[in-house]
């Protein structure tokens, strides 16, 4: 899955509903609809966010780390 509007929407519908469903069952009082909504389009926007960060600083992680098939160390007799 490369879509991430798509993941963040799924991500966003799960939070929606668990809210909705702690709301009705758990706290047993009701909050107003817009509160719910204005949370999972922060939750929305922090998924987006979120890929957005993880793909500038993949590059960057990778580079540094890289790491080479034959070792640094010198195993072999001292040309000296």
């Amino acid at each position: 899955m490369d879509n991430i509007f798509l993941i963040a929407a799924i991500v966003s519908a799960i939070f929606f509903i668990a809210k909705f469903l702690e709301m009705r069952y758990v706290e047993k009082e009701s909050k107003p609809l817009k509160f719910l909504i204005r949370d999972t389009l922060v939750v929305y926007i922090s998924v987006i966010a979120g890929n957005f960060i993880y793909e500038q600083v993949t590059p960057a992680i990778a580079e540094t780390v890289k790491t080479q098939g034959i070792p640094v160390a010198f195993t072999d007799e001292a040309p000296f």
